[in-house]
Formats: structure tokens, sequence, C-alpha cells
């Protein structure tokens, strides 16, 4: 029997199918995979707006980027997955192009759970652990302008995202605080 998830309008057998196609896929050249910032910021989106499709298509595909626009990979999850069409994949690559000026209520979710994603301790790791090999300093990294909230992001994701730059700005004041303290500057 096929179990509906009534808030996300797509059911779990198509969202195993989908999920299970796209997990190599999300496998980055270093072999970390970006399953779980998809899962991450898919959590994230589901508390900004309504559920709908579209937005479970964007929260599995989103983490991809451009790859359902090159060709022949439309047409391999049509052969493989099934249970989505033609029009919706390429409505949903549309939409991730779009995820820096969005203009659905979807896309507006994924693109304000991305800034939110980022924005906190966490985020802040990420790019303290990339810094190096982006020829950036713990400095630059930690006094880095935080994310602003663009005018299409809704008051609850704004709010989200205000709380998240001030926990992360209290962290890079205590980071920079021990970088600064004598022993630090002796070692």
């Amino acid at each position: 029997m096929t179990v509906w998830h009534p808030a996300a309008l797509m059911d779990d057998a198509l969202r195993e199918r989908l999920q299970a196609f796209l997990r190599p896929h999300y496998q980055d050249l270093d072999g970390a995979s970006r399953s779980d910032d998809a899962e991450r910021i898919g959590a994230i989106a589901r508390q900004l707006t309504a559920p709908s499709r579209e937005l479970e298509l964007l929260i599995l595909f989103h983490p991809l980027g451009s790859w359902l626009e090159k060709l022949g990979n439309l047409s391999r999850v049509l052969l493989a997955v099934g249970g989505v069409n033609e029009n919706e994949l390429r409505r949903t690559a549309a939409s991730i192009r779009r995820l820096d000026a969005p203009e659905s209520e979807a896309e507006r979710a994924i693109a304000s759970a991305i800034l939110i994603d980022g924005a906190g301790v966490r985020g802040l790791a990420e790019r303290l652990s990339r810094s190096r090999r982006e020829g950036q300093s713990i400095i630059d990294v930690i006094t880095a302008d935080p994310p602003t909230a663009p005018e299409w992001m809704n008051d609850v994701a704004r709010e989200w995202l205000a709380r998240r730059t001030a926990v992360r700005a209290e962290f890079s004041r205590a980071i920079l605080d021990e970088l600064n303290e004598p022993a630090c500057r002796l070692a």
C-alpha cells in the first residue's frame, strides 16, 4: 500500500525511488555527500511554506544545480524513476536556475533555507573547513559580512536568519578574542 504524506503531496514510493536514483549524484569529487545538506535544507524549507509537490522536487533536485538541464539527464530520471513527468522536471530545472531571484513560494522557501542553513555556526564551520583550499584565513572567514535578508524573504525566514546570524557573530567574536590573546600571538 502506498502511503501519502498529506503535507508533502508526494508518496513514499516515489520519494524513495527519486532519492535512490539521486543519491550517487549527490557525491562531490572529494567523496562527500550532499544528501544531508538536501535533507537539512528541506526540513527548513518545509517550515517556511505550504507543502507542495514543487517544493518536494526542489528539495530533492536543488543540490544538483544545473544537472537536470544537461543532455540526457531529464530522460534518465523519467526512464529510471517514473512517477514524474517531463513538464514538472523542466519546471524544477527552471526553478533551480531562479534560486538567486526566486519567484514562487517553493523557490523562496528553498532559497531562504539555503541562506538560513549557511548563516549559523554550522555554516561558519563549513566555511572554515573550506577556507584554506580557497586561500582564505580564519580572520577572512569570521570577519566576512553576514548574509542579509533579501526583500523576497518572508518574515519567518527573516527572523530565523537573524537568530542564526547573531549566534554566528557571537561565535566569531569568541574566535577573534582567542586569536587576540597574548598566548596565541606568541605561538
